[in-house]
Order: structure tokens, then C-alpha cells, then sequence
């Protein structure tokens, strides 16, 4: 048989060529790159791609390369997992741990299923980041990712978050695709790439002198006008034009006279596939029928599987395939055998009869499930092979989605859908798989689509532990984006159905009176949630008694009960740690014990709780709870005065609103976000943040710190000289809160109620204001709260003393802000009272810790109030950090270029840091801007000269 040696060099692509090789340009000067190429079957992407890692590796540059395969796209993780080695054998620690995360579905951990355990997913997208992330500092990265159509989802995933994280490494990201197929995932992975920057490229056809010179080094001669005009047919293809004059030579029709090759004939093979197949024919036979069967399992496939599929033995096959190999219709792929071109894959695969396809890829499946294949490749193989209503496939299908679901819930929705769609729509047994494939779209964050599915289950009548079970997930999907009365109303209906058992009645009220409680209902929620603990005990449902607990904890906190809520959320943690693989913490308790925590003025326990129970949930894939850890991780931060921390976990904490669909946070976020931009003297961010914080509350009603935002919005009319206007609104806050019995919110904002109602000519108010904050702190050993008291009794008795004893009592306690805000009122009322002495330390202080804060508008006031006093400060230099350059970082920023000059990755900066790696890559985002550099390695450059300048 005639072979086709490869073309010595990549023609007609020199403009993209150039476009992949400025990419490993940048990667190499420590700048990200993200190039996409598209382009149809054969047009040349796995060429120029190759071509371009091949540059690569001359320049030095670390490479890994990788290919998404038909028969693995519900394969978790298969992409970068083959192009990294991940595998339990690898020397590397790291991708040996990823091997091994991605090798667990049960064991010890007990069985999984897809709607008991999110899980793994992304725990493993972390770890493939973090891989990422700890090679870079070793040298340029270039990932060169072909055929992206077919890659699983949750390599998918990885990539769009890699875009975003790899934002100031020296990562060169080259991929290729088809125009088709076209997943929802992968239009979600190009919009994310497309966003960090990425460049697109469109492969067109070959131009007719690229295409000339071509088919000239093919023949070895000049072409004549009838070979050309044969060729034309091939539209400028590369892969179709060499595979056509292939097919030509091999038949004879080329004649090559005096330096010029000439077709003698115009007749072309009617096809391209029949092109391909004309040219294989000159394979032996016994080639031929190995070739077949092994188009079965994809385009790439292993001997030993080609073994048990085939009966034959592995020695037999490699000697059969041994004339494929040396015309090179086949390629060695280091473990595995892969066709040259998916080309040849498909019209070997397309030519056999759709009956006997059907045939094969069945006796494929069963032969690899008797030789102990994984679940997914055996599922593949009998879906393919089946017909509706066929059990076997069925099966596989499901237990396949079962070990898919930890690690991608994506691909295990995907394959439970192809088991919908097998299954007899009078099967009992098909209620269930809608249900689990539901709850993996819900798993996976595709909230909509999983509403939608719900629905669509409870439509009609069937199995009542299925209704129960998809009430309960569709009122977390509700709840997840806001919709509390609605989630509410489902888990009502679930506690009406007839026959229900105590587990899913457990589930129900333990849900239910967390609806409940966000929606104020404190008795409600209460009650109910002993419902559910006394219920979930007899089963062991750990996950709501978990929930239940941490309702009622949340009630005592919200009735400053502190003390007793404290005891409960301990009690519940507890549990959870030792409940069977963790499930009791499969609802954020550490949301609950932090919240507390920080209530009780322990802020740094409350930082270390919040952090706890973030990674629990990475680790149990309970990833929509993300944002709410952060966000309360930014609540926390603004009350211990760390306020550019906390807007770097406030901007983490949107990302992952974005990601994951989970709006509860929402409120809070844009709160405090507000707050600090208020306290700032920055009014036009306050009033943008406050009125997006209005507009997420109006949209998905109260729920935990909600009322902070009219507490923002009131201080903001207060800033703009609408006194009355910010009374009313604070007392109209005040009023809902004391009607939900909210006492934990008194000491928040009781004293700038007190204060405004005074402003307004309110001294009664103002005085039962005072009052209730003081019987909050008679209940509450807490200084901040001691504070609070002590502050709304000075000002309302405009008492120096009392306000005095306020700053003494914040002063015990972590919470600058409020410490300087006592101060100032005590300065303020000292001087009032004709008490220069006293008033002046008192606002020195109040003074330096509005500027440690950076509060502009407070140290304005205070300056204003020491002036009045005659006291005028001396030349201090400029107090406001400036927005670009070394004296415009934060110290946590300085912290961060310290450990990125030292050479340590995202990850290892958040060990170091006690943050998340995310959270490092805000700071890290934010110092790049601010010293204005675009790498690592430029930033590295900058800190050398500025020590070196210092001595």
C-alpha cells in the first residue's frame, strides 16, 4: 500500500502560527496567554497546534498536552487528567493525590449516589488549579488542549476557572475545537476564556498556492491543471487534499512526465469517506477486521481492551497491527493506540451497518464488563449498543452516574439522562433517575435547569418517596437563588403527603424551619426545627439534625441568646464530626458558630470557624455555600477594622455568586461593601452598593443581616443632610426587628438610631432605644455590646461619663470602628460640658483609629471637633493612601508580594495566610494594578529594585 509521509512543514498557516508563538512569548516574558483555534475536521488545528508546542518545548518551556476523546466525554476530569499523568504512579505527590481524589467512589467512605453526595468535584478542580498554579513559579506553562468539543465537563469547568486564576502567571493556554457538537458546558468555558482575554482563531481554507505546494511535495512534482482542478473538490482541506492525491497515487491515476504530476483521468471517489476507505483496502484483511472492531471503542483505544472486545490476544493484535502502524492509519499514544486523524476513525466506523454497530458496541460492553472495566467505559458501550427499555444499559448507565457524581455532577446529569431516556416510560423504576439526574443538575449549580426538571417530575402522579425527595431538592434549588416562600410552600406540600416516612418528614421540617427563619418566623422556625431533631434521630439522618440545630442556634443568636446559641451550634458540630462520612456537615454549621462567634466578639475564632467550614464544604462539594462563607468572612474583617481585607473577600465572595447561581449572600455583601465605602467618604460606590443591595432584597426578600441595609441606607441619607428622612428609615428598621424579635440587631445600630432620633426631636424613642440595647447587654457578657449600651445611655442623657465608660468597654473588645465612633461622641460631649482636658484625648484617639481605618469622613468630624477646641495638629504628611504605587498596598498586599517574591504559589500564599487561594488572587490582582505590572516575575524585578534603592 502506498503510505503519505508527513509534509515537511506547516503551509498557509503563517499569521496563526505567528499569533500561537507571540502567545508562548508572553507566557514566557511571565504573562497569561489564552489562544483558541476553530476550525472543521482536517482543516489543520491538531497541526498547528502540535507545531506550536513543539516551539515550545525548543524555547524550554514546560508542556502539557492533552486531547478530549468521543467515548470519554463523561469521563471526569479525563482531559486534564491525561495531559498532566495524573495517575497513582506518578513520582509527582501532587499528581498522584489528584489520581487517587479521582479514584474515590466509596470504599471506606460508604457508597456514594448521585443525590446523597456532591462531593468531589471541586475539591479536584482545585487540585488541578493548585497543580497549575505550583508549576508555574518553575517556568513558563503552556497547556496545548486539542479537540476541546469532545472534552468531559468538568475538564471544562477547570479551564473557565483557570482562566480566571491564572491571571499573573506565566500560563500560555492553546486549545482547539470543532464548530460542532457544541455543549452548554463548553459555550460556558469559551465565554469564560473569552473574558480573561483569550484570542480566537478561525481556520479557513487553505489558499489555492499553500494548497499547490501541497499536493506538489506529496506527488514530488509539479502539479498539472487536472490534478489541481481534482483537487479543488477537496476545498482548500489540507487532511482531504492529501488524502485524495493518497487516494489517487494508490490507484495509479497520477502519471508523473518530464517534472509534472497529471491525473489521466477527471473521475473522483463520490466521497471523502469512500476516499478513506479506497485507501485502506490495501490493508490485509486480518488488519482490516481489527481496524473495525476497533473503531468500536473510539479513536483512540488500548490493546487490552481491543483484547477482551475481540477474543483475540494482545500479541496477536499487536502483530495484525503492526501494517496499520507502519501506513501510519494508526499512531502510537503511548499507552494506547489512537487512528492518525479522527477522519479515518469515523469513516471506518460510519461503513459498518448500524445494526452491527449496535451489536459490537453490546458485546464491547459486556465483554469489558466481564474483564473488570470502569463503570463509564462499560455504560458508553451498552447505552450505544441499546434499545429502549434495556435494562442491562440502564443499569450500567445509573451505577456509572453513581461513581461520576462526587467528581462531576455534570456527567452523571448527562448519563442518567440517557437512562431517562431508555427507560420504559412505565417503568417504576424511571421516577427515580429523573429524580437523581434532577438533583445532579442541582449538585452541579445549574439551578434552572434543575427547577425546571423538578417540575417537570411532580407534574404527575408517582412513587411518593420520589415526590417527597424532589420537594425537598427543589425547595434548596428555590431557596439556593432566593426564593425562600416559594421553598417553603414545596416543603409544606411535602409534610401533606399521604404515607410519608420519618426521614423525608425529617428532611422537610429541618428544611422548612430554615425557610422560616429567613423569613423572620421565629417561633415558626423554632418549633419546627425540634420537630425535625426529634425525627431525624430514630433513622440517623445526620444532615437534618445538623440543619435543625443549626436553625435553632441561629434563633438564640437572633434573640441574643449567645451564650445558649453557642452551646447548640458546638453540640451540632459535634455530631457532625463524627457522623459517617461527615454528612452532618453537609449544611453549613460553621456559618452558624461563626456568626456567633463574632457576636460574642471573638473574631479571631470566628475567622477560623468561617475558614473551617469553607474547606468542609470544598471538601463535600457543597459548593454554592461558598459565598456566604465568604461574604460573612467579609463581615468579619470589617469588624475587626481590616477593611482591604474585607473588600478582597466581599469581591471573591461575587465570583463565586457568579459561578455557582447562590444569591443569599447577595444582601450582606453589598451591605458592608457599602459601609466601608461610606465610612471612606467614598458616597457614589456607597449609594451603588447600598441601592444593589436594596434591589437583591426587594427581588428575594429578608433573611440573615438584611436589615443592615436600611442601617447603610440610613447613614447614607445621614451623610447627605437628610437627617429626618434617615430616622424614619432607621426606626422603620428598628420596628420590623423588634417584631421578628431580632434582639441581636439592637446593640448594631442602636446608637445611631438614638442619635438621629435626638437629631429629629425624638427623645422618647431615642430613649427606648436605650433601654432595650441595655437589657440585650444585662443578658450578653460581651464588650461590644457593653459598649453599645453604655453609648446610647451617654447620648441620650448627654452624659460624658457614661460615653466615657462606652470607650472603655469597646476598648476591651476587637471592634475599631465602634471604639472610634465612642470616642468621638465622648470628645464631642466632654467639650460640650466645657471640658477642653478631657475631650482632647478622647478625640486624638477617636482620631487615630478613623485614619488606622482609613474612615475619612470620621477623622474629618474629629478634626473639626479638635479645632473647635483650638487644637490645630502639626505637619503629619498625607493621611489617605494614594491608589497607585508601593505606599498605595495594604499590609496584607505587602504580605503577598513578600511570599510571591519568595516563589510561592496561590495556594501556598493562603496557607501561609489563613485565606483561600481565591482570595490570594484578589490581593494578587489588585497589587498588579496598583504597581502596575503584568507579571510574577516583573513584580519579583520591581521588589528587588525597591529593596535594593532602600540599602
Amino acid at each position: 500500500m502506498a503510505t503519505l509521509a508527513p509534509t515537511s512543514r506547516l503551509r498557509g498557516r503563517t499569521v496563526e502560527l505567528r499569533t500561537l508563538v507571540d502567545a508562548l512569548g508572553r507566557a514566557a516574558g511571565g504573562r497569561p496567554a489564552i489562544v483558541v483555534v476553530e476550525g472543521e475536521a482536517g482543516i489543520g488545528k491538531s497541526r498547528l497546534l502540535a507545531e506550536a508546542l513543539e516551539a515550545a518545548r525548543s524555547r524550554g518551556l514546560q508542556v502539557v498536552a492533552g486531547r478530549g476523546q468521543d467515548l470519554e466525554r463523561n469521563r471526569p476530569f479525563g482531559l486534564l487528567a491525561d495531559g498532566f499523568g495524573c495517575s497513582r504512579s506518578s513520582p509527582d505527590p501532587r499528581r498522584a493525590a489528584i489520581a487517587a481524589l479521582l479514584a474515590t467512589h466509596g470504599g471506606d467512605r460508604g457508597a456514594t449516589t448521585v443525590s446523597s453526595d456532591p462531593a468531589l468535584q471541586f475539591q479536584a478542580v482545585d487540585a488541578f488549579l493548585d497543580l497549575v498554579e505550583a508549576l508555574a513559579p518553575r517556568g513558563p506553562l503552556v497547556l496545548g488542549l486539542d479537540d476541546l468539543q469532545w472534552a468531559d465537563s468538568s475538564s471544562l469547568l477547570t479551564l473557565g476557572a483557570l482562566a480566571r486564576r491564572v491571571t499573573d502567571n506565566p500560563v500560555a493556554l492553546l486549545a482547539s475545537l470543532r464548530p460542532l457538537p457544541r455543549s452548554a458546558e463548553l459555550d460556558r468555558t469559551l465565554e469564560a476564556l473569552d473574558a480573561a482575554g483569550a484570542r480566537r482563531l478561525v481556520l479557513g481554507q487553505l489558499d489555492r498556492e499553500a494548497v499547490t505546494e501541497l499536493v506538489a511535495e506529496v506527488v514530488a512534482a509539479e502539479p498539472g491543471p487536472r490534478l489541481m482542478a481534482a483537487v479543488a473538490a477537496a476545498g482548500g482541506n489540507p487532511l482531504f487534499v492529501t488524502e485524495l492525491v493518497a487516494a489517487l497515487l494508490s490507484e495509479g491515476a497520477i502519471r508523473t512526465v518530464d517534472g509534472r504530476a497529471e491525473v489521466a483521468e477527471m473521475t473522483l471517489p463520490p466521497n471523502l469517506r469512500l476516499t478513506i476507505l479506497r485507501r485502506l483496502s490495501f490493508l490485509p484483511d486480518d488488519t482490516l477486521e481489527a481496524l473495525r472492531a476497533a473503531s468500536i471503542l473510539g479513536a483512540g483505544f488500548s490493546l487490552t481492551e481491543l483484547s477482551a472486545t475481540t477474543d483475540r490476544s494482545v500479541l496477536e493484535l499487536s502483530s495484525v497491527l503492526g501494517e496499520a502502524l507502519r501506513a501510519r492509519v494508526l499512531e502510537d499514544d503511548g499507552d494506547r493506540l489512537r487512528f492518525r486523524h479522527d477522519l479515518i476513525h469515523e469513516a471506518i466506523y460510519e461503513d459498518l451497518p448500524a445494526s452491527v454497530r449496535l451489536g459490537l458496541h453490546r458485546e464491547a460492553g459486556r465483554r469489558l464488563a466481564g474483564s473488570g472495566a470502569e463503570a463509564l467505559r462499560v455504560a458508553e458501550h451498552l447505552a450505544r449498543g441499546a434499545t429502549p427499555g434495556d435494562a442491562e444499559a440502564i443499569a450500567w448507565l445509573t451505577r456509572a452516574a453513581g461513581e461520576a457524581a462526587p467528581r462531576s455532577p455534570a456527567a452523571a446529569a448527562e448519563l442518567l439522562e440517557r437512562a431517562v431516556a431508555l427507560a420504559d416510560p412505565a417503568d417504576p423504576g424511571r421516577d427515580r433517575l429523573l429524580a437523581d439526574r434532577a438533583a445532579a443538575l442541582m449538585w452541579s449549580g445549574r439551578l434552572a435547569e434543575a427547577e425546571a426538571a423538578f417540575r417537570s417530575l411532580l407534574d404527575r402522579g408517582h412513587d411518593p418517596s420520589v415526590r417527597a425527595q424532589a420537594r425537598i431538592l427543589l425547595s434548596r434549588t428555590l431557596g439556593t437563588q432566593g426564593r425562600v416562600r416559594e421553598a417553603l410552600q414545596e416543603l409544606e406540600r411535602v409534610q401533606r403527603s399521604p404515607g410519608l416516612d420519618d426521614q423525608p418528614r425529617a428532611a422537610a421540617w429541618a428544611a422548612e424551619s430554615m425557610a422560616r427563619l429567613e423569613l423572620g418566623d421565629l417561633e415558626g422556625a423554632a418549633a419546627v426545627a425540634e420537630r425535625a431533631r426529634t425525627a431525624a434521630a430514630l433513622p440517623g439522618d445526620h444532615p437534618a439534625i445538623g440543619l435543625a440545630m443549626a436553625s435553632l442556634t441561629i434563633v438564640e443568636e437572633l434573640r441574643a441568646n449567645l451564650g445558649r446559641g453557642l452551646e447548640l451550634i458546638d453540640e451540632a458540630v459535634r455530631l457532625a464530626d463524627h457522623s459517617p462520612q461527615r454528612s452532618g456537615h453537609r449544611n453549613p454549621l460553621h456559618l452558624a458558630r461563626g456568626s456567633i462567634l463574632m457576636d460574642l466578639d471573638r473574631l479571631q475564632e470566628a475567622r477560623a470557624t468561617l475558614q473551617t467550614g469553607r474547606r468542609i464544604s470544598e471538601e463535600l462539594g457543597v459548593r454554592w455555600r461558598l459565598p456566604f462563607y465568604q461574604a460573612v468572612l467579609g463581615m468579619e474583617r470589617f469588624l475587626a477594622g481590616e477593611w482591604d481585607d474585607a473588600l478582597a473577600e466581599l469581591e471573591e465572595a461575587l465570583e463565586l455568586t457568579r459561578e455557582t447561581g447562590e444569591r443569599s449572600s447577595l444582601v450582606l455583601n453589598h451591605t458592608v461593601g457599602s459601609l466601608i465605602a461610606l465610612h471612606r467618604g467614598e458616597l457614589r460606590q456607597a449609594e451603588e452598593a447600598a441601592a444593589a443591595a436594596e434591589r437583591e432584597l426587594a427581588d428575594t426578600g429578608p433573611r440573615f443581616r438584611t436589615h443592615w441595609a436600611a442601617w447603610a441606607r440610613a447613614l447614607l441619607l445621614e451623610a447627605e443632610g437628610a437627617t429626618g428622612e434617615a430616622f424614619a428609615t432607621l426606626a422603620g428598621c428598628w420596628d420590623r426587628c423588634a417584631g421578628f424579635g431580632l434582639a441581636v440587631e439592637y446593640p448594631v445600630f442602636g446608637a445611631d438610631l438614638v442619635r438621629l432620633a435626638l437629631a429629629a426631636g425624638e427623645p422618647a424613642r431615642a430613649e427606648r432605644v436605650a433601654v432595650a440595647v441595655a437589657e440585650v447587654a444585662a443578658h450578653n457578657d460581651v464588650p461590644s455590646i457593653a459598649g453599645a449600651a453604655l453609648r446610647c445611655r451617654g447620648l441620650v442623657d448627654d452624659d460624658p461619663e457614661a460615653l466615657a465608660a462606652a470607650v472603655d468597654a469597646y476598648g476591651r473588645g476587637p471592634r475599631p470602628l465602634e471604639l472610634a465612633l465612642a470616642a468621638e461622641d465622648a470628645g464631642a460631649a466632654a467639650a460640650r460640658r466645657g471640658r477642653p482636658e478631657a475631650a482632647a484625648p478622647l478625640l486624638q484617639r477617636a482620631l487615630e483609629l478613623h485614619e488606622r481605618l482609613d474612615a475619612a469622613r470620621g477623622a474629618a468630624r474629629v478634626e473639626a471637633g479638635l479645632r473647635s477646641l483650638g487644637i490645630r495638629r502639626g505637619r503629619r504628611g498625607p493621611r489617605k493612601r494614594p491608589r497607585l504605587g508601593w505606599e498605595s498596598l495594604t499590609r496584607t498586599e505587602r504580605q503577598v508580594v513578600d511570599l510571591v517574591v519568595e516563589g510561592l504559589s496561590n495556594p501556598q500564599i493562603g496557607e501561609r495566610l489563613f485565606v483561600s487561594p481565591r482570595t490570594v488572587q484578589t490581593h494578587v490582582a489588585h497589587v498588579f494594578t496598583k504597581l502596575e505590572v503584568s507579571s510574577r516575575a516583573q513584580l519579583a524585578a520591581e521588589a528587588a529594585c525597591r529593596r535594593e534603592a532602600a540599602g
